[in-house]
């Protein structure tokens, strides 16, 4: 039950903007640290994939390397309840997004995915795309702790 209703109050945060809501349910340090991870293979790829595999330069390896730290500032800045909000403003996605209700706090329980007894995951699908959300277990309350993303996500965001 307190899984469902986490799940629910992050729900309701978004769509209510209520950034203390959202706060409350999402453990930024995990997620910040996941996305960075990411990125950071992902510019490693392509750095490897843009040279010839036996010649990648201390320069391109140095270059990668400045371009992930900016990267990390620019995450530990946005990566946010506000940024979130901003993101779900700028993209439009709250007008697919069904209101709050006792019919959406049970309907929950059909995406939940049982990850193990103290973590479970919801897909979330956009433009075909599938990023599964992980919550845990902290206490009574669950929070988001990660996100996957798809591998060609920079490809995709680099046309958008």
């Amino acid at each position: 039950f307190t899984a469902l209703y986490s799940f629910h109050q992050i729900h309701k945060g978004i769509y209510y903007n209520n950034k203390q809501l959202i706060e409350n349910y999402v453990e930024w340090q995990s997620v910040r640290k996941n996305v960075k991870e990411y990125i950071n293979v992902e510019i490693l790829k392509k750095t490897k994939s843009n040279n010839n595999l036996n010649d990648v330069s201390d320069l391109s390896i140095l270059l990668s390397g400045f371009a992930g730290k900016f990267i990390e500032i620019a995450i530990d800045t946005y990566l946010n309840s506000d940024g979130i909000i901003l993101l779900i403003e700028k993209f439009k996605k709250k007008s697919e997004m069904p209101k709050p209700s006792i019919i959406t706090f049970l309907g929950s329980f059909i995406i939940m995915e049982n990850n193990g007894f103290n973590s479970f995951y919801i897909t979330y699908e956009s433009e075909g795309i599938n990023y599964p959300i992980y919550f845990v277990r902290y206490g009574y309350k669950w929070k988001i702790t990660h996100i996957e993303f798809p591998k060609n996500l920079l490809d995709k965001i680099k046309k958008f």
